[in-house]
C-alpha cells in the first residue's frame, strides 16, 4: 500500500509519502517482497499502470514480470488453500 499524505503547517504545505507491506507477506520468499517495493516505489514516480510505469519496475528489478506472475500465482493458491508458508 502506498501513501500520499499532505498536511498544511503554517503556511506550507508538507507531503508524506509512505509504503506499508502487508504482513500477508511476512513469510514469503525474499523476491516477492522485492517484487512488492518496486511497485510500490515506482508508484511514487508513476501512480498509473501504464507503459512508463512497467518500464519503471523492469529497470529496477529485471525480473519483474515473472515475479509479479508468481506473486499472483501465490495468492491465488493461497485463497485456494491457504497459508502454505
Amino acid at each position: 500500500l502506498h501513501t500520499f499524505v499532505s498536511r498544511v503547517q503554517g503556511g506550507k504545505l508538507k507531503a508524506k509519502h509512505e509504503i506499508r507491506i502487508s504482513t500477508l507477506f511476512r513469510n514469503t520468499p525474499e523476491a516477492f517482497l522485492r517484487m512488492i517495493i518496486v511497485h510500490e516505489l515506482a508508484h511514487l514516480r508513476e501512480k498509473a499502470h501504464n507503459k512508463a510505469f512497467y518500464q519503471l519496475c523492469q529497470h529496477m528489478e529485471p525480473d519483474y514480470f515473472q515475479l509479479e506472475l508468481d506473486v499472483r500465482l501465490y495468492l491465488c493458491q493461497r485463497d485456494q488453500y491457504g497459508d502454505l508458508w
